[in-house]
């Protein structure tokens, strides 16, 4: 398994799946979700204790390829790359399990929106981190 820049551990708790021990599709976004505000955390753009210090988000767009199922107790890693396409943030994620087996791959576009929805430029610490990041190889 090759890492990235940025990697999310979580572990399959059991109301993720269903009765057969499969996380459900829905979670996957979770997954993503969840690794996308921890690295956004890490590189300084959300203080958790002040949650009004992250630029607001709309979703535009999410992609989801499922490889093969996670399961209940899996450890699972996702992978995190980001880059900005003018207004836009995209993010592409990869999915893995302990056995190194790639589970799903990912991508999700983004916007910033002001307090009234409204689209809005990104804030220059966020381009200044984007400007940094570049994807090393397109993974969906």
């Amino acid at each position: 398994m090759r890492l990235g820049p940025f990697v999310w551990i979580h572990s399959v708790q059991f109301y993720e799946t269903d009765l057969m021990g499969i996380v459900h599709h829905s979670n996957y976004l979770r997954f993503f979700e969840e690794a996308r505000v921890h690295w956004a955390h890490q590189k300084g753009l959300i203080d958790y204790q002040k949650p009004e210090s992250a630029q607001q988000f709309a979703v535009l767009e999410t992609r989801v390829k499922h490889l093969k199922p996670a399961k209940f107790g899996d450890r699972l890693e996702v992978e995190i790359q980001a880059k900005m396409e003018g207004a836009r943030i995209l993010f592409q994620y990869r999915l893995w399990n302990e056995k190194k087996e790639l589970l799903s791959a990912a991508v999700t576009t983004h916007v910033a929106l002001n307090h009234e929805l409204k689209p809005v430029k990104l804030s220059n610490s966020m381009k200044e981190i984007l400007e940094r990041e570049t994807w090393k190889e397109i993974w969906l």
